[in-house]
């Protein structure tokens, strides 16, 4: 040990209920843990190499880049060696620093140490003391390096005075100043000699993008490195040399990165029809893949819904893993739903190309879902046998947190959790730090407004910066919106009109300024829609149209009905239900205003009725909202759907013959789409809906001019047009002055997102619910809790007797949401709980029915939250079969 140091009397972690005999970690100690770790994943992953790199704007094989990397990372907890801090641990401090044990520290600056922040200013101040810099340029890259470690606690500081500088006795003080100024020498000589560098030499300049880079990266090492259980706490001893280097040996010797999921080598790429099935042969998009170029960049998949793209991204993302240009995968999609839908695929592939690989469901109800879980009780069984077998699994340590959802080999989640990365929101580096090290692919790219957009383009600027891959898929993107996302990533191109399908790539696009087409052979084959334009009052089906339903059910049909708001969705199905009785015929519900723990249900039974892999012959009949729009693979023999944008039309049209199959009941052999409008030229609550009532009026103009859709074609010539800027000859005064104001609202929606990723704001936790409410734009919707008069869950379950664990997840699985519209009437003057949620009391009125005091809304499980004009409709609760 280095006698002399003064740094050895400072802690770096400290428990008192540790297990064994040793109850602190020196700060040395803990500062090379750190270190190691960030040494051991830099040698095990070409992809952090190759992202810092490219961030610093230097050769990966530069031999000065990882020492100082380590260097810098050795510093991250400078501030720890300081008095205020020490002095957080009394019962430790008589063992390390006895005479600071007795000392007088200012009161007002005890509790309020943040030595992240402190260590920060401190290391500026005292920068002149270390060494002389040579000049200011240097400073700044210095300040560059320091501001991200010293802030891996989840937050990049900046230089501000916040404790008084008096806060203890000259001797203190100076102790303190000789402790940081001996660790830093120490650092040096650890790594940076043997790369012939010393302090005077400027470490190279950071941009905001390395910055965060660098954050992320320390944030995890340092999670690594603190816990205990793998670095146990150590007495002064060894000196940093010799620590430093047993510390190597035992990450390697027991493969640690391994075992917290984050390194796992892919498996040599085996061509695409490894990911298909034995009968399949790759089609489409899918023969393209072999043939886009193996470099990192932008990749936009433009082709019809239910053609492969998701196979088509995959594969792709396996040749950058194979190639070194990325080591794991973020599969973003646009709800829960669809995300647990894709869950399954993805372990598919993860045990492909993986062999054992850590797969990782994200968004706010993934614990909740049993495959998953099924995957993180796979992870803890593996981690406790000495040689797991090969399949997909989650380490409990990256289930353990949300801020760690992009850190193994796979993350399936919704697109907030991948907003949330530049969003100013505590530890969000940690995010862009598994972001850049993946493969990021984002599906449904068309279905989000110009707000989410606008945070995505900011998500492509960053990956591109640091040299990483984005693969989008999407089958109705207007080439408006195509141009905008190639832009973002800096490439220009004006192929706006290209035949569909389509791939954009942007290091062909850079060559020929075109995009990569499909050879005539694997086109798609032509595919006509029937289709029958009804307008009716408020775009609801009349009796006629009930009773068509019901005789194509009863013929055998699989009927799906999309109404574009949850009360019109409940109405039909009552009446539905009512009618369907009499001929024994089943008619489903499904939206998302039910709790989550019927949600999963329902969801569940509507994918075991009108899925792939759905018994065909008898009839049923399927009441929906835009839920089943994306990514659901469902499969009707008839659509009707109320009006919406054409893109979304296509979307829920993909819902429809689906799949090939040697039966289809009488009648509906062919595929054929009812759209119903309103009969008024006002859209009234579609537009309200959709916004832009020019979309709706297009779209409906379109539609009446054609009794068939013919596909692929129609994915340019309906989408381009009906989203071209320029107005139409005929189009009406009114509808053209409402889409400029609608646009102009979209104009400054785009730019508040795009200020926000420019905000130093960190009020919100990296796991709280509200900071998801950062990645859409106006008001979320409300998260109600239903109880019964005595406080109790609709079960009767109580949450005051559960522990902490449990009332956290029962509270999750009987919530639902509400329209934000509510809060003014029909939830006013309901009491909120801590987390925001309004708690509903509701009363008994029927089996699985329940009603509120003052009778304006109504729950069961079958219609979930209702009007209780709405529930009125339904047959009395006596009479309710189930």
């Amino acid at each position: 040990m280095e006698a002399t140091a003064s740094y050895w009397c400072y802690w770096g972690k400290a428990d008192q209920e540790i297990e064994g005999p040793v109850k602190w970690h020196p700060f040395a100690y803990h500062s090379l843990d750190v270190a190691a770790v960030a040494s051991a994943f830099w040698s095990r992953s070409p992809a952090v190499r190759r992202t810092f790199a490219v961030a610093l704007d230097t050769e990966e094989s530069s031999p000065q880049l990882l020492p100082w990397v380590l260097f810098f990372v050795s510093l991250h907890d400078i501030g720890k060696l300081h008095a205020l801090f020490q002095v957080k641990s009394p019962d430790i401090l008589p063992l390390t620093w006895p005479e600071l044990s007795s000392s007088r520290l200012i009161d007002t600056a005890l509790g309020h140490y943040d030595h992240g922040r402190e260590g920060f200013r401190l290391s500026i101040e005292e920068l002149h003391s270390w060494f002389t810099p040579r000049s200011r340029r240097a400073k700044k890259a210095w300040v560059s390096w320091l501001a991200p470690v010293t802030g891996h606690h989840g937050e990049i500081p900046e230089n501000d005075d916040l404790l008084p500088t008096d806060y203890a006795d000259t001797a203190i003080k100076a102790h303190d100043a000789n402790a940081r100024q001996a660790w830093v020498e120490t650092s040096t000589e650890l790594f940076l000699r043997s790369a012939e560098l010393t302090l005077e030499d400027p470490p190279p300049a950071c941009n905001a993008e390395a910055r965060n880079l660098i954050a992320g990266f320390c944030s995890l090492c340092d999670w690594i490195g603190s816990n205990a259980d793998v670095f146990q706490y150590s007495a002064p001893g060894p000196s940093p040399a010799e620590y430093l280097e047993s510390r190597l040996e035992q990450i390697a010797r027991e493969d640690i990165l391994q075992r917290f999921g984050l390194i796992a080598p892919a498996q040599p790429y085996r061509g695409l029809s490894a990911l298909l099935k034995g009968n399949e042969h790759p089609r489409g998009v899918q023969v393209m893949i072999d043939r886009l170029p193996l470099d990192a960049g932008l990749t936009i998949v433009e082709a019809p819904t239910g053609s492969g793209k998701t196979e088509a991204a995959l594969a792709y993302a396996w040749r950058l893993l194979e190639a070194g240009l990325a080591e794991s995968i973020v599969f973003a999609l646009p709800t829960q739903a669809t995300a647990n839908a894709m869950l399954g695929r993805c372990e598919t592939f993860a045990e492909t190309a993986f062999g054992r690989a850590n797969l990782v469901l994200a968004h706010g109800h993934s614990r909740l879902n049993r495959e998953f879980q099924r995957l993180v009780d796979t992870g803890s069984r593996a981690a406790t046998e000495q040689e797991p077998e090969a399949s997909a699994q989650c380490a409990a340590w990256l289930a353990s947190s949300r801020k760690r959802v992009f850190l193994g080999q796979i993350g399936v989640c919704t697109v907030d959790q991948v907003l949330l990365s530049v969003l100013p929101v505590r530890h969000n580096f940690v995010r862009a730090f598994g972001l850049h090290r993946s493969v990021l692919i984002v599906d449904e790219v068309h279905a989000y407004d110009a707000y989410m957009n606008g945070l995505l383009v900011e998500v492509l600027k960053r990956q591109k910066a640091v040299g990483g891959s984005v693969i989008l898929l999407s089958a109705t993107l207007p080439a408006r919106i195509r141009s905008k996302l190639l832009s973002a990533w800096g490439t220009e191109t004006i192929a706006e009109q290209a035949a569909y399908p389509a791939i954009w790539n942007t290091t062909a696009l850079a060559e020929s300024d075109a995009p990569l087409l499909l050879p005539d052979s694997e086109r798609p084959s032509q595919r006509t829609i029937s289709i029958t334009l009804s307008k009716l009052p408020g775009a609801r089906p009349d009796e006629a149209l009930i009773q068509r339903i019901l005789q194509a059910a009863q013929s055998g049909a699989l009927v799906g009905i999309v109404m574009n708001t949850v009360d019109d969705a409940q109405r039909l199905w009552i009446r539905l239900r009512q009618e369907a009785r009499k001929i024994q015929t089943p008619v489903d519900l499904f939206h998302a205003r039910f709790r989550l723990k019927d949600r999963q249900r329902i969801e569940e039974t509507v994918i075991e009725r009108y899925g792939r892999m759905a018994e065909r012959g008898s009839g049923h009949i399927l009441v929906a909202t835009q839920v089943i729009e994306q990514s659901l693979d469902l499969d009707f023999d008839w659509l009707i759907t109320q009006i919406c944008p054409v893109d979304l039309l296509f979307q829920r049209i993909g819902r429809l013959h689906r799949h090939l199959r040697d039966w289809r009941p009488p009648g509906f052999e062919e595929p054929a789409c009812t759209i119903l409008s309103v009969q008024a030229e006002d859209y009234e609550l579609q537009e309200l809906i959709y916004g832009d009532a020019r979309l709706l009026w297009r779209t409906e103009s379109m539609l009446s001019q054609h009794q068939r859709i013919s596909f692929p074609e129609a994915y340019r010539e309906w989408i381009e047009p009906v989203y071209e800027e320029d107005p139409w000859d005929e189009e009406p005064e009114q509808v053209y002055g409402k889409h400029l104001a609608w646009r102009d609202d979209q104009t400054e929606a785009e730019k508040k997102a795009q200020r926000l990723t420019t905000m130093n704001l960190t009020q919100f936790r990296d796991d709280d619910e509200r900071a998801t409410s950062l990645t859409r734009d106006g008001e979320m919707s409300l998260s109600v809790l239903p109880l019964r008069e005595d406080g109790c869950l609709l079960d009767g379950e109580d949450p005051g007797q559960m522990d902490d664990r449990a009332r956290a997840e029962a509270m999750m699985l009987n919530s639902l949401p509400a329209p934000s519209s509510w809060n003014d009437k029909q939830l006013a003057g309901h009491d909120r709980d801590e987390d925001g949620r309004i708690r509903l009391t509701l009363q008994k009125d029927g089996e699985e029915r329940w009603k509120s005091l003052d009778g304006g809304l109504c729950y069961t499980t079958e219609l979930g939250l209702a009007k209780g004009e709405t529930a009125d409709l339904m047959d009395p609760p006596s009479e309710t079969p189930r």
